[in-house]
């Protein structure tokens, strides 16, 4: 399909010579042949306002530092690639509505969304219209269950895997009583009850305790504060851990306003599940001991793409910026669409599709393939530990880091 062209109010030998002219530099969406020139668009919608910002600036900065790097090693299929950069605010509706505009614009090849209801809002809509969806940071298992699309391909690791996962570092940490602290959305309810199954199989005499559930848009958490350790005894540091699922600025909310309540200090053990490094930047020498299980974090790989990313992420954002799993999915969603395209020979869509599913390529974390039934990827998700120190840089250390490698976490395929 070619490009949106300009209607001219010109005679009949101009409009020739300006259509002319403008096939010769027209822009290459993920609709058109291998044959168009001009630049190749992949949308790149994130959460750029609201609550969440610092996890779409950190897709964002991760999208960027690939799109960079890969046009200077000679662009997607001969062509240079553009990303047109949309603010969803973290809101559905808002969501559908920059799928929309993108796919209106001709642009079918997209990376996006931060939460689950974004995703499941906008995938149907862009895999309908015969576009691709590669998510972001979206984990929902019905997202590759009952409500796959068929253009919809997941970077994150599921909610099933992130649970299995931090099932396995629970047992591992001497605490047999677990009570719960999460989001008020299906993401938090899901994840509490795949963690609650999982615990039980590693840690048969593990008991599960009191939940509770912070709503997005709160602001104040003393409330589910105060409702969690009115269930706690007064030796609760010796046997009980607490498992969160919250993320962003509610974790660096509860933790600044559980200061006041020593929260933090009422638990032998803390799992953060969907967390990453910036609530430690955030909170510095008060960041509470807690264990992140999330996606990525840098220190736990060793591998070329891997260092490519950290390396280029600090020339481009300075030596003491460090990618964040955020970081890792937005650059990781472009090196995706490269790999499919370079195995497709071609950025159409529906070859996209075809090549994305089954594919393996490399990543910061090594390789990662999209299963073939049901799109998940197979790959680890990582562990490491994060304490305040005022000796460190940012005020806080890291004291240990773990990949969980991607069989001992993945879900058996539907």
């Amino acid at each position: 399909m070619m490009g949106n062209l300009r209607r001219l109010s010109v005679g009949a030998s101009a409009l020739a010579i300006a259509l002319a002219s403008m096939t010769a530099c027209t822009t290459k969406t993920g609709s058109k042949s291998s044959s168009d020139s001009g630049p190749l668009e992949i949308g790149l919608v994130v959460t750029l306002s609201g609550a969440y910002a610092e996890i779409g600036q950190s897709h964002e900065a991760g999208a960027k530092l690939a799109v960079q790097q890969i046009n200077a090693e000679g662009g997607i299929d001969g062509h240079q690639v553009k990303l047109v950069v949309k603010d969803e605010a973290g809101d559905p509706n808002t969501s559908v509505q920059r799928a929309r505009e993108l796919i209106g614009s001709g642009v079918k090849l997209i990376a996006g969304y931060t939460v689950d209801p974004d995703c499941l809002a906008a995938s149907p809509v862009i895999s309908g219209a015969g576009g691709v969806l590669l998510g972001l940071s979206c984990q929902g298992d019905s997202l590759t269950e009952d409500k796959l699309e068929p253009g919809y391909f997941q970077i994150a690791p599921s909610n099933q895997m992130l649970s299995a996962a931090t099932a396995k570092v629970a047992a591992k940490s001497g605490m047999k009583d677990w009570q719960g602290l999460g989001p008020d959305y299906d993401y938090g309810h899901e994840v509490w009850s795949n963690f609650t199954a999982d615990l039980h199989k590693d840690d048969p005499s593990a008991k599960l305790g009191k939940a509770a559930y912070v709503p997005l848009t709160s602001t104040d958490t003393t409330p589910y504060i105060n409702s969690l350790t009115s269930a706690l005894s007064a030796d609760s540091a010796k046997h009980t851990g607490l498992y969160m699922s919250t993320f962003a600025a509610t974790t660096i909310a509860l933790a600044k306003q559980g200061k006041a309540y020593n929260f933090f200090s009422k638990y032998g053990s803390v799992l953060n599940v969907g967390g990453s490094t910036p609530t430690a930047e955030a909170l510095g020498v008060d960041t509470p001991p807690m264990t992140f299980i999330y996606d990525y974090f840098d220190g736990a790989y060793q591998n070329a793409t891997n260092t490519k990313f950290v390396d280029g992420y600090h020339k481009a954002y300075g030596a003491s910026k460090r990618p964040n799993g955020w970081a890792y999915e937005g650059y990781t969603d472009m090196l995706a669409f490269k790999a499919a395209a370079d195995k497709a020979g071609s950025t159409d869509p529906t070859k996209i599709r075809e090549a994305l599913a089954g594919m393996t390529f490399d990543t910061p974390k090594g390789p990662l393939t999209f299963r073939k039934e049901d799109h998940l990827p197979q790959t680890p998700v990582t562990s490491w530990s994060v304490v305040g120190d005022a000796k460190s840089p940012g005020g806080f250390k890291i004291t240990s880091a773990e990949a969980i490698p991607a069989d001992e976490v993945m879900p058996a395929a539907k």
